[in-house]
């Protein structure tokens, strides 16, 4: 199994990183999350001209039908920089679902319009105070509308449309579109843990389209779609923790105590180090998901909900140790606002929370045959069980 770029994908990398990089100086995220819209405009423009937001789109319907590395490139180049363009909550995660559930004419609609980068869909699945995996409590009528709680929906201040999970009166799990501020549906918006724009999206009565026929049950679509959302996070993930931690190094460089730098403390130099390590294994672990995905894509027999669970699992466990270390070894200027690791940290602490965050992915271990076969999610990948 190749680990590696190859020369497309490389200047692919190289092309988004340059160009997310001159709309992210030092504070870029800070000032991009500080503002009404929650990210850099002319960022996303830029996207949008690179043909980005088209990336997970059937050229059939004015995308470029890229696969699974060149997501992983793409996330990993933004997660350099903090971006917090919704690039995959916004376009790519609803680009799958509608391209899994949706019928002929709503992929014909809805796909044209985000590969142009004029709109973003915001996908509405968590509810507060229940599981992830759980049966859905808001709920859908034969007539087409739904009653219920949305909450946390990542950008839904900014979206165009809302796909909406919801319990059926047959009481199998389906899809709907509403339109951003349909009639009886209420917003209120606040942020994330890393700054990003949320909300909570109350429905009442409020009419909604189906997504596809309704003649299946839309829970393994669902399951497929934040299967690949789970694995495309993990690169930008790795960007993160990549950036974060060479800013910690030049910290300790530049920083002085006791009229030495911090790099003259072998302590904090054995710490940096280990957390090379830990991101370098990490990278590895990411790769190796984005590609047993890029291979069920092209036909071979891979359980991508394991996969894509132990490789969330392992990089959010090594995501917990970077956003950690960058800020305890950057000291108190490392919680500040202003400071740029410490954005980098909220982020990665955010990711581990990410399509219902590591305690959903070891449930689903527990629930399944995994645990028998390393790497397990459930073991947080560090030994194998044999029966």
């Amino acid at each position: 199994m190749n680990l590696e770029f190859n020369e497309d994908q490389r200047l692919l990398f190289e092309t988004v990183d340059a160009a997310v990089g001159r709309g992210y100086p030092a504070g870029g995220r800070a000032a991009a999350t500080g503002t009404g819209l929650g990210w850099n405009a002319k960022v996303w423009s830029t996207l949008g001209e690179l043909g980005l937001t088209g990336l997970t789109v059937a050229e059939d319907h004015d995308g470029v039908g890229a696969g699974p590395v060149e997501v992983y490139a793409t996330l990993e180049a933004m997660g350099k920089h903090a971006a917090a363009e919704p690039l995959l909550d916004g376009v790519f995660l609803p680009s799958w679902l509608i391209a899994a559930l949706g019928t002929a004419e709503q992929a014909k609609q809805l796909l044209p319009e985000l590969a142009g980068g004029g709109t973003t869909i915001a996908v509405a699945h968590a509810e507060p105070g229940r599981p992830w995996g759980a049966a859905r409590a808001v709920t859908a009528t034969a007539a087409g509308t739904l009653t219920g709680v949305k909450a946390p929906v990542r950008h839904a201040d900014q979206a165009g449309r809302l796909l909406v999970t919801a319990t059926a009166e047959d009481g199998r799990t389906q899809v709907y579109l509403v339109d951003a501020g349909a009639e009886g549906s209420t917003r209120t918006d606040g942020r994330s843990a890393d700054w990003s724009h949320a909300s909570q999206v109350e429905f009442a009565d409020t009419p909604a389209v189906l997504l596809g026929t309704g003649e299946a049950d839309a829970a393994a679509g669902l399951a497929t779609a934040f299967a690949r959302a789970r694995v495309a996070v993990t690169g930008e993930a790795i960007g993160l923790m990549e950036t974060g931690l060479a800013l910690t190094v030049e910290y300790l460089k530049t920083r002085k105590q006791f009229g030495v730098p911090l790099a003259s403390f072998q302590a904090l130099v054995h710490r940096a180090a280990d957390l090379y390590a830990k991101v370098e294994l990490a990278r590895s672990m990411a790769l190796w998901a984005t590609a047993a995905l890029e291979a069920r894509d092209n036909g071979a027999e891979v359980d991508l909900g394991s996969v894509a669970d132990d490789a969330f699992v392992f990089v959010a466990d090594a995501a917990t140790t970077a956003a950690e270390e960058i800020v305890q070894l950057h000291g108190g200027i490392g919680m500040t606002y202003e400071s740029e690791v410490g954005h980098h940290a909220a982020r990665l602490t955010a990711i581990t929370e990410s399509f219902g965050g590591v305690d959903a992915a070891r449930r689903r271990a527990l629930a399944s045959d995994a645990l028998l076969d390393p790497p397990s999610a459930l073991l947080n990948n560090a030994e194998a069980v044999t029966a």
